[in-house]
């Protein structure tokens, strides 16, 4: 069996002989059939940007198509449009082809035997309620786990931090994620650090004072287990009334080998059902994942928001909101009570149970449109960097 690093070189090296192949935008036409994939990709060297793609494609596994089709050989195939049939770069890649396969121990995968009368599988409630989901989503939820941050913001009051009784400062916690590197955005109510029902807004000079003293703590997995704390901040974007506010770590350096989020590069349009996965540090404590009872109810009751049922407790606001491949769609930042018409209600232990809450996000793309331009820029040439939009929302 052939090495897999041994065929990489050499399809890489066939790759760019490929006229054009130094562009960008050449390059991503190898994606073409592929499911969207969140893949780290370089812009302006292409022997990296190939080996990234090539890389990243090789865990994908099979494709959901007749046979199971590998990735790899879909990208082969695809560069094969750009060449001669006779030509040496064409001979060179149906031999990159044929070792893959040779590799993967045979590219078709064979059709299961029947099985025996009455045992035959099923799908609960068919196809269009298939709950299953590939290894790349638990793969994904790792992968992002890593830039998302457990926030911890001291609250100062008219130039001085509050304290407990106990004499120890006093602190309010959130959630945080990369949205470019050493960037991350959060609630504007988390770096405010105030309760909402009981006490006034935060003076802008207290606003300011407490953003810069933010502590992020990364890799907070496990309570007993190191992390990686990020120290101090500086305020670069805010906005009340869309409830977002976006810090530059004093530490960047820290997280500077970690992705930003994937964000969405175009807002979608959300269906009943349709899932929405949230990473939170709720009540301030280690990384937690809602990815089952997770389903969009409606639009909010302004453009920019969205009610979802997935779960979330305080200490989760700042989270992301994501689609199953992992893409950011909306910033979480509150709950929502409604009447129970309007909220899918639930059967637990046999008894219904009368739902009148749903969880509410500001979309993303509201967000994004309400920056200030350098900041704008800043994360969309991250985004860009990664190869996750081709065109500005």
């Amino acid at each position: 069996m052939p090495e897999f690093n041994q065929i990489k070189w050499k399809f890489v090296d066939t790759l760019l002989k490929i006229p054009g192949m130094n562009s960008f935008q050449m390059r991503s036409t190898l994606l073409k059939d592929l499911p969207d994939t969140a893949l780290i990709r370089d812009e302006y060297m292409a022997r990296h940007d190939l080996d990234e793609i090539i890389s990243g494609l090789k865990t994908l596994g099979r494709l959901n198509d007749q046979g199971g089709t590998r990735p790899l050989i879909v990208v082969a195939e695809n560069a094969l449009h750009y060449v001669s049939a006779a030509g040496d770069v064409a001979n060179a890649l149906n031999e990159v082809i044929q070792e893959l396969t040779l590799y993967y121990g045979g590219d078709i995968q064979p059709e299961p035997p029947p099985p025996p009368a009455g045992q035959q599988e099923a799908m609960i409630f068919g196809l269009q309620r298939d709950s299953r989901l590939s290894f790349y989503f638990i793969e994904g939820a790792i992968r992002i786990g890593k830039s998302v941050s457990r926030l911890s913001v001291p609250r100062i009051f008219n130039g001085k931090r509050r304290k407990d009784e106990h004499g120890r400062d006093e602190y309010m916690f959130g959630t945080g994620w990369l949205v470019a590197p050493g960037l991350i955005i959060t609630n504007y109510h988390v770096i405010e650090a105030r309760d909402r029902q009981w006490e006034p807004p935060a003076h802008p000079s207290d606003f300011q004072a407490q953003s810069e003293l933010v502590e992020a703590w990364f890799d907070y997995q496990h309570e007993a287990e190191l992390r990686l704390s990020c120290q101090n901040s500086i305020l670069v974007a805010s906005d009340q009334q869309l409830d977002y506010a976006i810090i530059q770590l004093a530490e960047a350096a820290k997280v500077a080998n970690r992705a930003p989020l994937r964000i969405v590069e175009e807002q979608p349009q959300l269906n009943r059902g349709d899932r929405l996965n949230i990473a939170q540090h709720s009540g301030g404590g280690t990384l937690r994942y809602a990815i089952r009872n997770n389903f969009f109810v409606r639009p909010g009751d302004t453009s920019d928001s969205i009610l979802y049922q997935t779960d979330t407790e305080p200490g989760a606001s700042g989270s992301p909101v994501c689609d199953d491949a992992w893409q950011v769609v909306a910033l979480h930042h509150a709950s929502k009570t409604t009447s129970a018409e309007q909220v899918p209600q639930e059967v637990i232990d046999g008894k219904p149970v009368t739902v009148t809450i749903l969880n509410e996000a500001i979309s993303i793309h509201s967000v994004l449109k309400s920056l200030p331009a350098a900041v704008y820029e800043q994360i969309m040439a991250a985004q860009k960097s990664y190869g996750w939009v081709s065109k500005h929302p």
